[in-house]
């Protein structure tokens, strides 16, 4: 016999425990209308509305749990910036200062500036990045990642293309495909579209463009130093250049050509030294 009460009384907290559930909302949990809804169905719970003192303890230890849940998720909900109007500012918790054009998004969680500065974003933004070389500076877009000490650039983006201008400093563009990371410094531009994995990188008198899709690769009187940092990503190989071939300038255009015969075109165009350091990665 109390063994079959003990059954009763454990599906009648589960069904409780069911209700509160189902039915409670961040900031919106009525406790007295709670109170009266889950207290009849508590083990306990007699006809002139009396809890044991077990039932009590269980029914305000539950509340609790469920409200301390609330609580916490709605300490770990993002902090959202939205433009309802063209060049809205707003100052970020590192002092970088924001400015967002019309409809454009950015959020950011409750750590940011505490572990790492780490935001993603929708739309036209152009930052002004506090410098923190502890804690660079991460700009996540649907298509691109765009990481910075501190510095001044733009950044559009939409769920197909991440373009990016830099106006002071050096940022780090990383498309998402093909993962190539690119460094860029003051007056340059890059264009990101994944539909067709292209990347395009502009600056004054010179231009780099990657199809992830062909394999190809366009230079446009770029450094050396910059087209041998840029095979060592694309191939995932690690490449050697002598310091004084570093800033001869190169264009050329490769397509599904392997590193080796790059390398060697190079070498034979430019009288230069470029090996391999080590095996593939």
């Amino acid at each position: 016999m109390f063994e079959k009460r003990m059954e009763k009384n454990r599906n009648e907290m589960d069904e409780s425990i069911r209700f509160v559930a189902q039915h409670y909302q961040e900031g919106a949990f009525n406790t007295t209308q709670g109170w009266k809804r889950l207290t009849p169905s508590l083990p306990g719970f007699g006809k002139r509305g009396q809890l044991s003192l077990l039932t009590r303890i269980a029914a305000a230890a539950l509340l609790l749990l469920i409200i301390g849940v609330g609580v916490l998720k709605m300490a770990n909900q993002p902090e959202q910036l939205y433009a309802e109007t063209d060049n809205t500012p707003f100052t970020l918790p590192d002092q970088t200062t924001i400015v967002m054009k019309q409809g454009a998004k950015l959020q950011y969680y409750k750590h940011f500036n505490k572990t790492e500065r780490r935001i993603s974003m929708y739309g036209d933004i152009a930052f002004a990045v506090t410098r923190d070389e502890i804690k660079p500076f991460i700009v996540s877009t649907p298509t691109a990642l765009i990481k910075v000490l501190g510095t001044e650039f733009t950044v559009a983006a939409n769920d197909n293309e991440t373009r990016l201008s830099v106006a002071s400093g050096k940022v780090l563009f990383t498309p998402n495909d093909p993962a190539v990371a690119l460094p860029c410094t003051a007056d340059m531009t890059v264009r990101y579209i994944a539909e067709t994995a292209t990347v395009n990188v502009t600056a004054p008198g010179r231009e780099i463009e990657i199809n992830g899709k062909t394999r190809s690769l366009t230079f446009d009187n770029i450094e050396l130093k910059e087209v041998v940092s840029l095979l060592s990503h694309f191939y995932k190989i690690a490449l050697e250049l002598p310091e004084n071939e570093a800033e001869l300038a190169f264009s050329s255009s490769f397509t599904q050509e392997s590193i080796i015969e790059i390398i060697n075109i190079i070498n034979l165009t430019l009288d230069t030294h470029i090996t391999i350091k080590e095996p593939p990665l």
